[in-house]
């Protein structure tokens, strides 16, 4: 094979490789666009009792036993697409999210106080999907673990948007104060914010180490 063909076949690669980058960039913005919260929404926060490692733990347990018993309520609802039936289910099952939550709590050896509250709840400013939203009061499901001073985690509750885990969400939040449990990827394994860059810089890696591949065969 003559050295013009494999420099050809080598710029295709290259070519076909941008292709992909472009549109991985096109399906990541539809999907950011898509996580939009919708104004008649119910949000989840969970506040954990401080960033020591076992009560990120505990937060994270808490959060996964909500969210999948949540998601099974709603499944069973009339119009499951109806803010007020899931805002009634919430509130007849509100005594059995206080009691998966003690469970989680005591299977633990914790001992400290905890409270599950469906009300309006100040939040402040937040990153959600690429998009800002201002800080004030949203009617939520909120869960305090003991003193709830640790890292929160949050999401929508209802419509079920609780795949993409949004973490503390924080978008004045100081680096600093981010705890490495809140950084775990446990926090952000599904989050459209967070798998994207790593796609995007895996690609562009792909198509440099090819072009300097092509490049070193006329070196």
């Amino acid at each position: 094979m003559s050295r013009r063909i494999v420099k050809q076949i080598g710029l295709i690669i290259v070519c076909l490789m941008l292709i992909i980058m472009m549109w991985e960039g096109q399906k990541t913005d539809a999907a950011v666009a898509a996580t939009a919260i919708p104004e008649q929404s119910i949000r989840l926060r969970i506040l954990a009792n401080s960033d020591a490692p076992g009560d990120q733990l505990v937060k994270r347990e808490i959060r996964d036993a909500v969210v999948a018993q949540m998601g099974e309520w709603v499944a069973k609802l009339e119009n499951p697409q109806s803010l007020d039936e899931a805002r009634k289910v919430i509130r007849e099952h509100l005594s059995e999210i206080e009691n998966r939550v003690g469970e989680e709590l005591a299977s633990r050896g914790l001992n400290y106080e905890y409270q599950v509250e469906l009300g309006s709840v100040p939040f402040p400013t937040k990153l959600y999907g690429g998009t800002v939203y201002p800080a004030g009061d949203y009617e939520a499901v909120r869960i305090t673990l003991g003193e709830g001073k640790g890292q929160n985690w949050w999401c929508v509750l209802f419509p079920p948007l609780c795949f993409i885990d949004a973490g503390t969400g924080d978008a004045l939040a100081k680096p600093s104060t981010v705890s490495a449990a809140a950084a775990e990827p446990g926090d952000a394994e599904a989050s459209v914010q967070g798998d994207t860059p790593e796609a995007r810089f895996f690609l562009w890696d792909m198509a440099v180490k090819l072009w300097s591949w092509v490049t070193g065969l006329f070196a």
